[in-house]
């Protein structure tokens, strides 16, 4: 089974507020997935450009679509609402 992965690109508008969305970690609990990058260094070379990048590595992409659909996450997710603006994207894996 192919790998699931959740590419998230965000830009922070309140980081006070997005502390809290961040702090939200019960919905990771339940699912647990590997973070495979966390910001640190990028270099923006097309498109829109976003200030912080994270993915996440789920065992296949029906578990990952069912974090990202999860009550738990949606109740986090409503937190980052106003704070943070970006796109999340769920991309299947190769298996290569």
């Amino acid at each position: 089974m192919n790998k699931g992965y959740l590419i998230a690109h965000v830009t922070v508008s309140d980081p006070v507020a997005y502390a809290e969305y961040a702090r939200a970690a019960a919905a990771m609990q339940n699912f647990d997935p590997k973070i495979i990058a966390w910001s640190g260094q990028y270099e923006n070379l097309e498109g829109e450009s976003h200030e912080r990048h994270v993915v996440f590595e789920f065992d296949s992409f029906a578990e990952a679509k069912r974090f990202y659909e999860s009550p738990e996450y949606q109740a986090a997710r409503s937190l980052r609402s106003g704070a943070a603006s970006g796109t999340f994207v769920l991309v299947e894996g190769t298996g290569l």
